[in-house]
C-alpha cells in the first residue's frame, strides 16, 4: 500500500494543500514552510497520534486530512477545537470497512518510520524498536511460569527480551540484598559459633540430666562413706567393747556408791529413832517423875490451903494428872511409830544387798547387749565390705560439672539455632530461588531467540537482549553504518503501508546517498524527502505508484 493522493487544511503549518504522491516525492522550501507538517499529516491521518500538542492552526476551530491510497482505501479525518468530537471515517470502494483505528492499524507497525530520526535515537530506544521487530509471543501467564510470579517494577509493555532483562536486573538486587542479610546474619552465627565450645553439639547436652549426673555423685559419695563407716567400725570394736565395759565399771560403782550411801542413810535416820525413842522414854520417865512430884506437892499445898479451896485444888489436880498421862500415851504412840520405822528400815536394810545384786546383774546384762550390738553392726559392716566396691568420685563429679558447664551454653546455642533455622535458612533458599531465577531469565533469551525470526540481515541479539551487528553493538556503529542499520529497520518495520520518510535528505552526505538512492530506484517503498532550502514550499514528484 501506498499514498496516492493527500489533502490538508488548516493542520499545524498548512493553510491548505492537495498532492498527488509518486515513488519519491521531494519536498523543498525554507525553514516554516509546512514540510514537516505534510509528514505529520500523514502519521495523524494513520496513526491519530502527533509528537504535537496543538495541530489545528491558530484562529481555526478545525483541521483536515483526507488520504487516498492506491489500494482505494480513503481516510478522513477532522480534527476540532473547542471540545467538539473529532471526525473519523474510513471508505473502500466495493468493500465495507469499519471506520475503527483498530483496522487501521493492521496497515502499519508503529508509526511511519523515519531513518534519521532513528539513527539521532538513543542506543536504548534504538534496541527498542529493533526489539519490537521480533515477534515473540508472550503472555503475563508465561512469566508467572517461567518465574513462579509475576515481579512488580517491571514494564511490561517493552519487548519481552528487555522485560527478561529488566527481571534479571530485578532479582539481581534482590539477591544481592538477601546475600548482604545472609552475610550479615553469618557474622552474628559466627560470633555465637566462637563463644561455644569447639565441635559443641547442643542436642546432645541438652538430652543429659545435670540432676542425673550429680546424683551419681552423690550415690558414689554414699557408698564410699558406708565403706569407711564399715572399716572404721571393724577397726574400733574392741575399743567400743573395752569403752562399754569400762563404763559399765563405773556405772556398778555408782550404784554401790548409791546403795551404801542409801546403807548409811538408813543407818543414821535408824540412829535418829532410836534416839527419839530415848528420849521419848526418858520423857515419860520425867513425866512420872513430874506427877509424883507434882502430887507431893499439892499434898503439901492442900494441907495449908484452906478448906474451901480443896474441891478447887481436887479438880485442877485431877486435870494435871489427865494431862500428864495423855501426853504419856502420845509419846507412847510415837515409839511405836519410831519403832515400826526401825523395823521398816531395818528391812530396807536387809533389802539393799538383794537391791543391790540385781542393778549389777542388769548393768552386765545391758554390757552384753550393748556388746552384741556392736558385734552386729561389725557383721553388717564386713557384710557392707563384702558387697560393695569402691567408687571413684572424681570423674563422677568432672563429668557431671562438664554436663553443668556445657548446658550453660545452650542459650547461646539455641539464638545460633534459631538463627540459622528461622532466619538464615529462609534467606539462603531465597538466595537460592532468587539465583534459579536469574538464571531463568538468562537462559529464556536464547531460548526465545530460537524460535524468533529476526528482520533484518546481519543484525543479532544476544541473550541479554543487546542489539549486535555482527559482533558490534549498535552504540559502536559509525555514523554511515547507523544509517544503513535505519533503513533496513525502517523496511522490516513497514506493514502493508510502504511509506519511507526522509527529513533532511541534503543533510545526508554524497557518498551515503548514493547507495540510498540504489535502495530507492531498486525497491517498492514509496519515499518522500525533505530538503530546507531558500525557496518556497515545492513538492517534484519522481516515478509513479
Amino acid at each position: 500500500m501506498r499514498v496516492k493522493k493527500l489533502s490538508v487544511s488548516n493542520f499545524l503549518g498548512i493553510t491548505e494543500l492537495s498532492l498527488d504522491l509518486g515513488k519519491v516525492n521531494i519536498i523543498t522550501g525554507k525553514k516554516g514552510q509546512g514540510k514537516s507538517s505534510i509528514v505529520e499529516s500523514l502519521q495523524k491521518g494513520f496513526t491519530n497520534t502527533s509528537e504535537r500538542t496543538e495541530i489545528v492552526r491558530h484562529n481555526e476551530s478545525e483541521a483536515t486530512i483526507f488520504i487516498q491510497t492506491d489500494t482505494g482505501l480513503e481516510i478522513d479525518r477532522k480534527i476540532r477545537t473547542g471540545g467538539k468530537a473529532d471526525y473519523f471515517k474510513l471508505k473502500k470502494p466495493g468493500e465495507a470497512v469499519p471506520s475503527t483505528e483498530k483496522y487501521l492499524k493492521q496497515f502499519i507497525s508503529g508509526d511511519i518510520f523515519k531513518p534519521l530520526e532513528f539513527v539521532g535515537k538513543s542506543p536504548t530506544d534504538q534496541a527498542k524498536i529493533i526489539l519490537n521487530l521480533l515477534e515473540i509471543p508472550w503472555t503475563l501467564d508465561d512469566i508467572s511460569n517461567w518465574f513462579g510470579e509475576i515481579p512488580d517494577s517491571i514494564n511490561y509493555q517493552a519487548h519481552i527480551l528487555q522485560v527478561l532483562g529488566q527481571i534479571v536486573a530485578y532479582y539481581f538486587d534482590q539477591r544481592a540484598a538477601v546475600n548482604q542479610e545472609i552475610g550479615v546474619l553469618k557474622a552474628q552465627i559466627a560470633g555465637y559459633r566462637n563463644e561455644l565450645p569447639p565441635n559443641y553439639d547442643g542436642e546432645f547436652w541438652r538430652a543429659k540430666s545435670v540432676a542425673e549426673a550429680y546424683a551419681m555423685v552423690a550415690g558414689a559419695e554414699q557408698v564410699n562413706k558406708a565403706i569407711d563407716s564399715a572399716v572404721s567400725l571393724i577397726k574400733s570394736l574392741e575399743q567400743r567393747v573395752d569403752i562399754i565395759k569400762a563404763e559399765a565399771e563405773t556405772e556398778k560403782q555408782a550404784k554401790k556408791n548409791q546403795m551404801d550411801q542409801k546403807r548409811n542413810e538408813i543407818k543414821e535416820f535408824k540412829a535418829f529413832l532410836e534416839n527419839k525413842v530415848t528420849s521419848a522414854k526418858n520423857e515419860i520417865t520425867r513425866a512420872d517423875s513430874i506427877i509424883k512430884q507434882s502430887g507431893d506437892t499439892l499434898d503439901l499445898e492442900l494441907e495449908r490451903k484452906l478448906q474451901q479451896l480443896k474441891d478447887e485444888y481436887a479438880i485442877r489436880k485431877q486435870q494435871a494428872k489427865t494431862s500428864i498421862e495423855n501426853g504419856v500415851i502420845e509419846t507412847q504412840l510415837l515409839i511405836a511409830s519410831y519403832q515400826q520405822s526401825i523395823a521398816t528400815k531395818d528391812q530396807e536394810y536387809t533389802n539393799i544387798d538383794e537391791l543391790e545384786a540385781q542393778s549389777l546383774a542388769a548393768i552386765s546384762e545391758k554390757v552384753d547387749e550393748r556388746i552384741k550390738t556392736e558385734d552386729a553392726k561389725v557383721g553388717n559392716a564386713r557384710k557392707t565390705l563384702g558387697e560393695t566396691v569402691s567408687v571413684e568420685v572424681e570423674p563422677l563429679r568432672k563429668a557431671a560439672d562438664e554436663v553443668a558447664n556445657m548446658q550453660s551454653y545452650l542459650r547461646d546455642f539455641d539464638l545460633m539455632s534459631s538463627m540459622i533455622r528461622e532466619k538464615l535458612a529462609p534467606k539462603e533458599e531465597l538466595s537460592k530461588t532468587l539465583t534459579a531465577r536469574i538464571e531463568k531469565g538468562r537462559e529464556m533469551p536464547k531460548e526465545l531467540l530460537k524460535i524468533a525470526a529476526l528482520p533484518i540481515p546481519g543484525i543479532v541479539v544476544d541473550a541479554n537482549g543487546l542489539i549486535r551487528i555482527g559482533e558490534t553493538l549498535i552504540d559502536g556503529l559509525s555514523e554511515g553504518e547507523k544509517l544503513e542499520l535505519a533503513f533496513r529497520v525502517a523496511k522490516a518495520q513497514a506493514g502493508e503501508l510502504k511509506l519511507i520518510c526522509l527529513d533532511g535528505w541534503n543533510k545526508i552526505n554524497p557518498k551515503d546517498r548514493e547507495w540510498i538512492e540504489r535502495e530507492i530506484a531498486e525497491d517498492e517503498y514509496q519515499y518522500i524527502l525533505l530538503l530546507t532550502d531558500d525557496g518556497d514550499l515545492n513538492v517534484k514528484i519522481e516515478g509513479e505508484i
